[in-house]
């Protein structure tokens, strides 16, 4: 788990909510203080699907929505003249997307063990704050995916040019 500090508020939350930047990401959850607190949750609603619509993976090939579905929603709830009170949102990589970055990496093994790898966006009114972490299905003290995750992400920001600095 690492945390990193984001120098660029604007700059970062403009490639969050109308860049792709994150378009690859599926999203876990979220909530918005505003006026009011909006929670999503990112969870596949089965009843919203007619029974052929569901059995046909390609409308939902994941468990979560795609960042992209729902990006454009809260960017119109957020639009205004006044800034969020908080935000928090949590990110999740596809589960193929991760199963390939362990691969890639030379440990092909911790896929069976690795749930997810997550990134925790935190808005508190003035500062961004991300954080990786990775769920694990079973108990295990191989932290070589922990380390790929927070690597993989210092990468990810700095070939998007997203300003940050690594928090101890």
């Amino acid at each position: 788990m690492r945390a990193f500090r984001i120098t660029e508020t604007g700059n970062f939350m403009t490639k969050l909510l109308s860049g792709r930047s994150f378009d690859s990401f599926l999203l876990e959850e979220a909530s918005l203080s505003m006026q009011v607190t909006w929670h999503l949750d990112g969870r596949i609603n089965r009843n919203f699907y007619s029974s052929e619509e569901w059995e046909d993976e390609t409308t939902h090939p994941y468990p979560l929505i795609a960042w992209e579905a729902v990006r454009g929603h809260l960017r119109e709830l957020i639009r205004g003249k006044k800034a969020p009170a908080s935000m928090s949102i949590v990110l999740q990589l596809p589960p193929d997307r991760m199963k390939k970055i362990l691969q890639d990496e030379g440990y092909p093994q911790l896929a069976e063990s690795v749930g997810a790898m997550a990134l925790n966006i935190r808005y508190d009114g003035s500062e961004v704050t991300l954080v990786t972490g990775i769920s694990l299905k079973s108990f295990s003290l191989d932290k070589n995916a922990d380390r790929i995750w927070d690597s993989m992400m210092e990468r990810f920001l700095a070939s998007r040019e997203i300003g940050f600095e690594a928090m101890t």
